[in-house]
């Protein structure tokens, strides 16, 4: 089957996002698809040094790639991508349009099968009006959403039967070589509890701030991601002489860095905004999938997350430590009772196991497409 992946991702670039559509039309592909992703030409924010974008994605070379237009005007920026989006689509004429590009899957809905990836509510009235119209078209399959409550918060803001929507948790690669491991800073016998991921608001950096200070001495943190100005910001926040960060790292490191790790934090707060989201007050905390939960899994990590509604639609008692998201003592007993290397094998077998079954990129592309 011939697939179009519409995407308005920076890519390259460190966003989630990117991540997310790079994997995805390499999981199409690996599934036996032909794949082509388009993706606009945003040169002015493309991360600097990318000689290679498959490589830097760690993606295979088993789906196209192609640039279209993209003009820095607010107001028609999106009309003006969607135009040049569908002339390429007529050009390629798939089977499927698939993207988490609202505008282009709204006017190839007119022509073509097609499916819409959401990852947040929509939040203005051009967005919701668009959405409900491509769903009464024929030819509109159905919207993808990355969790039960993001599903649940769509139907009730808009006129959109439950059957039109498909929950898909985000996933992660296959793991296929758990030697792959860094070298982390710190004394190596010591305990190696990690954190993976952007470090704005919410996050979780205020929890991890204060857990370090009260955990025993043989106890260390490693921070894997952030920009450089959020690094250089907790830096001088935490004083504890247990926290090392490393700042960004690219998808081709990460495995031997999480490889390395004992215990996998996810201390989400009750309050996460994503880049840029704090000025129009999108909270993503109520239905977010985070990626680094399902590579957490995949590297068969004990996990301790935060005991959120949200996430709990993947996590469980058997799976992770669950606790209250801002309670420190929680989180502080939590690491302890993991320094039992037979409870943290349990519980990150367990992990793998249940990522294994259903949250690996190739079954997610499976899944969606059905």
């Amino acid at each position: 089957m011939k697939i179009v992946y519409i995407s308005n991702s920076i890519i390259p670039s460190r966003t989630a996002n990117s991540i997310h559509v790079m994997k995805m039309c390499q999981a199409f592909a690996d599934n036996g698809h032909e794949v082509v992703l388009l993706a606009p030409d945003r040169y002015k924010e493309y991360e600097n040094g990318v000689d290679d974008v498959y490589e830097y994605y760690e993606v295979r070379r088993n789906f196209k790639i192609r640039k279209l237009p993209y003009i820095y005007t607010r107001i028609l920026r999106n009309f003006y991508y969607a135009y040049y989006v569908l002339k390429e689509i007529k050009t390629i004429n798939p089977d499927i349009v698939y993207g988490r590009d609202l505008y282009g899957c709204f006017f190839s809905s007119y022509k073509y099968k097609t499916i819409y990836e959401a990852h947040a509510p929509m939040n203005n009235f051009v967005s919701k009006q668009l959405l409900n119209i491509m769903n009464k078209n024929h030819l509109y399959k159905h919207t993808v959403v990355i969790s039960n409550a993001l599903k649940n918060l769509i139907i009730k803001s808009q006129n959109i039967q439950s059957n039109k929507i498909v929950v898909a948790h985000d996933g992660a690669d296959e793991v296929l070589d758990f030697s792959n491991t860094a070298i982390l800073e710190g004394a190596s016998n010591n305990l190696k509890v990690g954190y993976v991921g952007s470090l704005y608001r919410g996050k979780g950096m205020e929890v991890i701030k204060m857990i370090a200070s009260k955990v025993e001495k043989d106890i260390d943190f490693h921070i894997i991601g952030g920009r450089e100005e959020d690094v250089v910001f907790w830096k001088s926040q935490i004083k504890s002489n247990n926290v090392y960060f490393y700042g960004f790292i690219t998808q081709s490191e990460i495995t031997g860095y999480i490889n390395a790790i004992d215990i996998c934090l996810l201390p989400n707060q009750k309050v996460v905004f994503a880049y840029g989201a704090e000025k129009n007050g999108t909270n993503i905390s109520d239905f977010t999938s985070p990626l680094k939960m399902f590579e957490y899994m995949s590297h068969r990590k004990a996990i301790i997350a935060s005991n959120l509604p949200v996430l709990r639609e993947v996590l469980n008692e058997t799976n992770s430590i669950l606790v209250k998201c801002d309670d420190i003592l929680e989180w502080k007993n939590a690491i302890e009772k993991l320094q039992n290397i037979n409870l943290r094998s349990q519980i990150a077998n367990k992990a793998y196991e249940d990522f294994m079954k259903e949250y690996s990129w190739r079954q997610r592309a499976e899944n969606v497409i059905k």
